[in-house]
């Protein structure tokens, strides 16, 4: 191994030994859910101990009705907690949420203003469309990793997940189980029989978010970022995309198009693979090492070694290689916001984050707030700290913030 790989591995191990590492020694599969603790001031860390499922409200009940706009991947989850809500509170009147991508979303209340609470899958679509004039302050409150499902129907989909249970008997970055990684992006990235589904950046984080995992699997396995994300990006009939990756599942079960799904978190894998397996499709996901799955808040610095360019009628972005942390905002021109802090007060809840961790979204307690702290309602004030409280986690958001 050359010095230059050598020495990137040595970085890895260490990563891993320090980490908070997502999976039990041989293989980062079937890992037991746990919250992210952010170290705050007492008055804001008992919340967890404290807190009790009991749900009440602090203000009179608006009749305006609660619609909630949130990235698709939180459909399964949120879903399962508007009902919470509905059952504990019926006279909320609740508008029909929209599940889409984060960028679509967030564009769409920068344009009607319809929506009580916006979620995103990143920290920084919420500052880059809805900042300053719609929202002054986003909530970081999950974490979840990226994925990738395959379909077993096919023999490359067969054969990666064959690899894949290979890899989870061998010991985590020794040369077999580095080769065997290896065999298994060659399968997905670079044979030329295979074909991926990925969502588009400009409206879905998972799609650049799809770029940054093939990136750093590059880096990690073959000590070239470019290797797999070229075989894939340079290359247009080795991918399909769609806005979302919700809508990517229909490629692979409807006509067999995709072998494989890029775009995709465990908070959506698990409950759409489930459901497609009742129907009788053979599908499953596979879950990738810590440090590149962008789901480990420990590998921060190794996933910020990559970025995304991406071009698209004209327009080039470039986004940062972040972890998958969601984060929520009630906007200026909410229609109902007490019901807004009700929804986040449930999702801070023990019942809450139970629903949350149910769909692999490990918690950030306590919430951490980027951007105008003062601006959050009081009654989220317990359950939050501002971004200073929790500088190692910078980073991760937009370069300028408030308080």
């Amino acid at each position: 191994m050359s010095s230059k790989g050598a020495s990137l591995w040595i970085y890895l191990v260490v990563g891993l030994v320090i980490g908070l590492v997502v999976g039990a020694g041989a293989g980062y599969v079937a890992a037991p859910h746990r919250t992210v603790t952010v170290t705050a001031p007492a008055t804001t860390s008992t919340y967890t101990t404290t807190t009790t499922t009991t749900y009440t409200t602090t203000a009179p009940v608006s009749t305006s009705p609660f619609t909630v706009g949130a990235a698709g991947t939180l459909k399964f989850s949120f879903g399962q907690l508007l009902s919470m809500l509905n059952q504990y509170n019926p006279s909320i009147t609740e508008g029909q949420p929209l599940f889409a991508g984060s960028g679509e979303v967030a564009q769409k209340e920068a344009t009607t203003q319809v929506f009580s609470l916006v979620a995103s899958a990143d920290t920084t679509t919420i500052p880059s469309v809805l900042f300053p004039k719609y929202a002054n302050y986003e909530i970081a409150f999950g974490v979840t990793q990226m994925v990738i499902i395959v379909d077993l129907e096919t023999p490359a989909g067969k054969e990666v997940y064959a690899l894949w249970k290979q890899a989870q008997t061998e010991q985590p970055f020794s040369a077999q189980w580095n080769q065997t990684w290896e065999k298994i992006f060659d399968i997905i990235a670079v044979n030329s029989s295979t074909v991926v589904g990925v969502s588009n950046p400009f409206t879905d984080p998972s799609g650049y978010q799809a770029q940054c995992v093939l990136k750093l699997a590059g880096l990690a396995f073959m000590h070239n970022a470019s290797y797999y994300w070229g075989a894939v990006y340079n290359n247009p009939s080795k991918y399909q995309m769609r806005n979302t990756e919700i809508d990517l599942l229909t490629l692979m079960y409807a006509n067999n198009s995709v072998q494989f799904v890029l775009s995709a978190y465990t908070s959506n894998a698990i409950p759409q693979t489930e459901a497609y397996q009742q129907k009788g499709f053979n599908m499953t996901y596979i879950t990738l090492p810590p440090f590149i799955n962008l789901g480990n808040l420990s590998y921060v610095n190794f996933y910020h070694q990559v970025n995304i360019t991406w071009t698209e009628l004209g327009v080039t972005k470039t986004f940062a290689c972040n972890p998958v942390v969601y984060t929520a905002t009630i906007p200026y021109s909410a229609p109902n916001p007490q019901a807004a802090v009700d929804f986040l007060l449930l999702i801070f809840s023990p019942a809450g984050q139970k629903v949350l961790e149910s769909y692999g979204i490990n918690p950030i307690v306590p919430g951490v707030v980027y951007g105008n702290y003062s601006a959050v309602p009081a009654p989220l004030k317990p359950f939050t700290v501002p971004l200073s409280n929790a500088s190692y986690l910078s980073s991760i958001f937009p370069s300028s913030s408030s308080s």
